[in-house]
C-alpha cells in the first residue's frame, strides 16, 4: 500500500511556478503557513531533483507545531549533490532512484546517512514501487509533494496522487515552468473535484482538489460536439 499523497504548489494566474529565469518566489505569508501546516501533517515530504538543486530547501516544519517529516528527493539520475540541506539529518533523509547505478555512486549518499531506495529498472524509476517502500520500510503513511512540475506530472500520470492543492498568486509571467508537466509531457486528461477554497493575504487563492482519475478525452470530445449540435 502506498502513502496518501497530496501535492502542493503555488503558481501564477497563467499557471507558472517559475519564470524563464528561474524566479519562483510566489508565496505570501499565509501561503507559507498553510504549506508548513501540511508539512506538520505529513510523515514525508518529497521534491524532484531539479527543485532540490535550484531551491536547496530544508523541507522542515518551522511555522507550524509538529515534527519535521522525512525528507525525500526523487532523482532517477542521481544528479543531486549529497551535501544539500535536504540530506542534513541522517536517517531522516531519503533519495529515490532507478536501479543500476554503480555502488560507488550510491555510497556517496549512504556514507552521509541518506537512505537510498532503488526501484524500477536501469531505464527508469517505478514510482508505485518506490512509494510502497516508503510506507512499508519507513512508515510514511501521508506524503506531501512540493514539486516540481515534472514530479507532480509523473505522479498524476501514474494515478498516485490523491489531492492537488494549488495557490494562485496574483501575477502573470507569460513564460516559464508550468505547474504540471515537462519537456516531454503529454496530455493527461485527469479530472479534479474542488473540495474547498480559501482567500489568502487578500489576493492569493488556495484551491483544494480531489483527484478523481483519468478523463476519457475521446468521449468528452464526442459529448461536447453533441451539446453544440
Amino acid at each position: 500500500m502506498r502513502p496518501y499523497t497530496i501535492a502542493f504548489s503555488t503558481m501564477t494566474a497563467d499557471g507558472r511556478i517559475a519564470d524563464d529565469r528561474g524566479f519562483s518566489r510566489l508565496s505570501c505569508n499565509e501561503d507559507f503557513e498553510l504549506l508548513h501546516s501540511l508539512r506538520a501533517w505529513a510523515d514525508g515530504v518529497m521534491v524532484g531533483a531539479r527543485t532540490a538543486i535550484l531551491d536547496n530547501p530544508s523541507l522542515t516544519t518551522r511555522l507550524a507545531i509538529g515534527r519535521s517529516p522525512i525528507r525525500v528527493v526523487l532523482d532517477g539520475s542521481l544528479q543531486v549533490p549529497p551535501d544539500l540541506r535536504v540530506f542534513e539529518v541522517p536517517g531522516r533523509s531519503v533519495i529515490i532512484t532507478r536501479r543500476g547505478h554503480p555502488r560507488s555512486k550510491l555510497e556517496a549518499y549512504r556514507s552521509r546517512g541518506v537512505i537510498v531506495i532503488e526501484s524500477g529498472t536501469p531505464e527508469g524509476v517505478n514510482l508505485k514501487e518506490a512509494l510502497e517502500e516508503l510506507r512499508e520500510r519507513l512508515g510514511v503513511k501521508r506524503l506531501l509533494v512540493e514539486g516540481g512540475g515534472l514530479t507532480i506530472y509523473s505522479l498524476t500520470k501514474e494515478g498516485l496522487l490523491d489531492e492537488l492543492w494549488i495557490t494562485i498568486a496574483p501575477y502573470v509571467f507569460g513564460a516559464g515552468t508550468p505547474i504540471i508537466g515537462g519537456p516531454q509531457a503529454r496530455s493527461l486528461g485527469v479530472r479534479l473535484y474542488l473540495t474547498s477554497y480559501e482567500v489568502l493575504c487578500g489576493g492569493w487563492v488556495n484551491l483544494r482538489y480531489k483527484v478523481l482519475g483519468a478523463l476519457n478525452l475521446a468521449n468528452a470530445e464526442v459529448a461536447e460536439r453533441d451539446q453544440k449540435a
